[in-house]
Parts: C-alpha cells; structure tokens; sequence
C-alpha cells in the first residue's frame, strides 16, 4: 500500500514544474500544457469541473479563446504535493464586465510528477486596501 510520501518523487521540484506548466500556458501550447496533467486529472472552475484529457484539453482551448493571461504572479507555495500560486489573471471576458484584472488563487496537487487536480478560484480583494494604495 502506498502512503502519500510515496507518491511525490523525491527528485521533482514541483515549484520548477508549476512554472514550466505557467510558461507552457502563456505560450499557448495546448500539447504542452496537457502533457502536465494525469489522464484522469480534474480542473475545478467556475463551479465547473472538466474531467480527463478531453475535459483539461477543452478548459484549456476555452481560456486561450478569450485570451486568458496571468499578468501578475505573485509567489508560488509549496506544501507536500500541492502548489498554491497567487496572483492576477486578465481576459476578455473579463473585460467585457468592465474588470481589468481578478486576483486569485491555482491550487495544484501532484501525483507521481503530473498534476492530479486543479483548482482556480478568486479571491475577493479587501475595498479598504484598494482605497489605501489609490486604485
């Protein structure tokens, strides 16, 4: 039986491998980017989730539609096999609801060097922090 440990290869640097995956999306290179996740890996967005190849190859065709972009990163954490990488992201569908950018959070979680589950979700900005720094 294996324990959690044992799924995460000691030699993978999951924070290297997280940015590969972030280079290979600002490139727009679906092969690449799908080559990251397992077979049967899951994406949650949008309380949507996208099953599968077909599923992540469909989520990424769907973000590259409408020009999905993370303009700012803010850091990349790692704890065992999860990545949380914070930042901003802008799109045009965003910007069709007047938004510029989202601040929010990828949760990724790795098994055996591929990712297992993937996760993106926004996170709400504090109105009095936006006052504060003139925004």
């Amino acid at each position: 039986m294996m324990d959690m440990e044992d799924k995460i290869a000691p030699d993978v640097d999951l924070e290297a491998l997280t940015r590969q995956y972030l280079d290979a999306f600002e490139a727009r290179d679906l092969e690449r980017c799908v080559g990251f996740f397992h077979e049967d890996a899951t994406i949650d967005f949008q309380n949507t989730i996208y099953r599968g190849r077909k599923g992540i190859e469909d989520w990424h065709k769907d973000r590259f539609a409408v020009n999905l972009k993370m303009i700012r990163l803010d850091s990349i954490t790692v704890n065992g096999d999860t990545v949380l990488v914070d930042g901003a992201a802008a799109s045009k569908r965003l910007a069709a609801w007047k938004i510029n950018a989202l601040n929010g959070r990828i949760t990724i979680r790795f098994e055996e060097g591929k990712i297992r589950q993937g996760k993106l979700a926004p996170r709400l900005t504090n109105p009095l922090d936006l006052l504060r720094s003139g925004q």
